[in-house]
């Protein structure tokens, strides 16, 4: 049988023991202040942190330099381009030849293409060649209506006479109107100018009189230059509906202005006129005001007055027929230059009287009273209650913006300057 010897510790091993779990303890009650001390510093504020975190942020001032400028009131108006007048020749070419080349029985064939559609064409021009024959076009409110030969009188007969004059063909003695010896001798001269032989009357009462002009190749257009639109037909083809069709003039631009600001629009003030989206600018005056309130094409949908622009230039190639514009019209402006402010610069006192906060250091403002002159686009016009109050380049307050405060939390507040006294956050 065994027997239990018990173990006796060395002596100091006991005394080593107990001083290494003493060691241990102190360490985690270290470890254990450090904890708690972080965990208390994120969750305990002092008083002053608190304030500072949970108070309303700063404010800093909004302001704007006093300008010396002209005032202007404008009006914003809708328009749309709209396509120049259009004349066509009343017959296809087959009106006339009673004594022509063709001898009145040619078809009615184009032979040759002079001014293609898009060319311009001024008085005396040949625009297009049929059966041989030349077409072309001189100046004249009545359009040509039948032939023009020697024994004829009337206003188309004058036209004829004042074209050939024109270009340099002397009618003589022949009275205005009346078609006599000198106009048909003018008229050959005219053909032969242009590589042609004038047509004459072969057969009839007048068959022994000179060079005739026949109905099949003349046009009058009340403006010239033209610009050629449609041809009856190409080369080659027989001529189809009228022969010739022009464009008299370049596009034009009609207004529709809001009833609401007719009183402020009159003829004769400027306009500029834009397409959204294009840098192109042209100006104009306004021609006329229908104050009768229309609904017919509105392109705001609403009422609005007619109104025609004379442009000072033909219109860039970038605004076309059909395209809406915006018409900037400057319907008033102050005789020259003044002080002027922006509005909401102003602001009334208890006295009932115009003032502007001039700022006049970094952490103050001036009351400047005012007298208000004329007002437009934005811009108040003033005179200073006291000479050299308030001069060009000086700050005056327009309001107040809110800081955003570090936390992401700052909102926007406008005001008016109507403080004498703004705090101001460097």
């Amino acid at each position: 049988m065994g027997v239990d010897v018990p173990v006796v510790d060395k002596p100091g091993h006991g005394r080593l023991r107990r001083r290494r779990n003493i060691l241990l303890a102190i360490a985690a009650l270290a470890v254990i202040a450090a904890v708690g001390g972080l965990l208390v510093s994120t969750t305990i504020k002092s008083p002053a942190q608190q304030a500072a975190e949970t108070s309303a942020p700063g404010l800093t001032r909004l302001a704007a330099p006093v300008q010396y400028t002209v005032i202007r009131n404008t009006v914003q108006a809708n328009g749309v381009i709209t396509k120049p007048p259009q004349i066509s020749s009343l017959s296809s070419g087959g009106g006339g030849g009673v004594g022509g080349a063709g001898g009145g029985n040619a078809q009615q064939v184009v032979t040759k293409i002079f001014k293609a559609p898009g060319r311009f064409v001024a008085p005396g021009n040949v625009i297009i060649e049929v059966a041989g024959q030349p077409f072309f076009v001189f100046r004249g409110a009545v359009p040509a209506y039948r032939d023009m030969a020697p024994g004829e009188s009337g206003t188309d007969i004058a036209q004829l006479q004042a074209g050939l004059e024109g270009l340099g063909f002397s009618v003589g003695a022949d009275t205005s109107g009346v078609y006599g010896r000198g106009t048909a001798a003018a008229v050959a001269a005219f053909y032969q100018s242009l590589g042609y032989k004038a047509p004459t009357v072969q057969d009839g009462p007048k068959a022994d009189r000179r060079a005739e002009v026949p109905l099949s190749e003349i046009m009058f257009v009340p403006r010239l230059p033209a610009q050629v639109v449609k041809l009856g037909g190409g080369v080659g083809k027989i001529v189809s509906g009228s022969l010739v069709t022009l464009s008299m003039g370049s596009p034009a631009i009609k207004g529709q202005l809001n009833p609401a600001y007719a009183s402020l629009v009159r003829p004769g003030m400027h306009v500029t006129i834009t397409v959204q989206g294009s840098p192109a600018v042209v100006h104009g005056t306004i021609q006329s005001v229908t104050k009768k309130a229309q609904t017919s094409h509105s392109i705001s949908g609403g009422l609005y007055y007619p109104m025609r622009i004379k442009l000072r230039k033909a219109l860039p190639r970038s605004m076309s027929p059909g395209q809406n514009v915006i018409l900037s019209i400057q319907a008033a402006q102050s005789d020259g230059p003044m002080l002027a402010v922006p509005e909401a610069a102003l602001f009334s006192g208890q006295d009932g009287r115009d003032y502007v906060s001039k700022v006049t250091g970094p952490n103050s403002v001036t009351r400047v009273p005012v007298t208000v002159v004329t007002t437009g686009d934005g811009l108040v016009g003033v005179r200073p209650g006291q000479p050299g109050a308030l001069k060009q380049g000086d700050q005056v307050v327009t309001g107040e913006n809110y800081l955003t405060n570090p936390l992401g939390r700052g909102t926007l507040r406008t005001g008016s300057g109507q403080s004498s006294s703004i705090k101001v956050v460097p």
